[in-house]
């Protein structure tokens, strides 16, 4: 009995050591996310100020700041603690920065990217961006106006899950998102973002017609993603902001 006892409490001890250890994702709204790794590195992506309705957080602890673009719902960079590194997709409103180095366990790359159909000539540039951590490939698409050309996806590369925006208006929409899902063919999650909320006060469409007529649809019911891989992928998995 006593063998049996110190296994279980030695399984209990694992359990709890594997669970610290996981990566995960929280949503703060719009595309504001925190990435946290198993290693413990902190990556802030998109922060939003307090002037489109979501409730700010706590001034969040982070390593790094990812912006995709400079529109003020994306790069409120006062959000983040400690005066982290901060590294902007966009070098100037014509230009990308070409972003390709590792903060802690977190490797981090962009990729250059429109926020309109039209190569940038009505809302302008922004950057994808790619992070690799534990093996797992993460794409925040920012503000993505358009579907992917073929060297944008190549660019891109095989990616795990993907944060994508489906409120349209300002990016694309709920069908042209779906579009740009079967083009990345994310292995694991796609994350659905950028959308109406009853907290937002930006004239977005709702999630709703991005899950019409789709199966395997996961609400976590917090706004936090333990990345453990799902068993059915991919799923999509609707994230709450609070």
């Amino acid at each position: 009995m006593n063998r049996l006892l110190r296994a279980l409490a030695f399984v209990v001890l694992f359990a709890r050591a594997a669970h610290a250890d996981e990566a995960t994702l929280t949503w703060h709204g719009q595309s504001c996310f925190v990435l946290q790794s198993a290693k413990g590195a902190r990556v802030l992506m998109d922060p939003i100020p307090g002037s489109i309705g979501y409730p700010l957080p706590q001034p969040i602890k982070a390593d790094v700041v990812t912006i995709s673009h400079e529109h003020q719902d994306h790069n409120n960079t006062a959000l983040a603690a400690d005066k982290p590194k901060i590294l902007r997709g966009l070098a100037d409103p014509k230009n990308w920065a070409k972003i390709d180095e590792t903060v802690k366990d977190v490797h981090i790359r962009n990729v250059g990217v429109w926020h309109d159909e039209k190569q940038g000539a009505e809302r302008g540039l922004n950057s994808v961006f790619v992070f690799e951590t534990g093996g797992q490939k993460i794409a925040h698409l920012g503000d993505l106006g358009h579907l992917l050309t073929p060297e944008q996806l190549k660019a891109i590369g095989p990616v795990d899950i993907v944060l994508i925006p489906v409120g349209g208006v300002y990016t694309i929409d709920a069908a042209m998102a779906w579009k740009v899902v079967d083009q990345l063919k994310p292995k694991w999650v796609v994350v659905p973002m950028h959308y109406k909320t009853e907290a937002l006060s930006i004239p977005l469409a709702t999630i709703d017609g991005f899950l019409k007529g789709h199966e395997n649809v996961r609400r976590v019911g917090t706004n936090v993603l333990k990345l453990a891989k799902p068993a059915k992928t991919p799923e999509i998995v609707v994230l709450s902001w609070k």
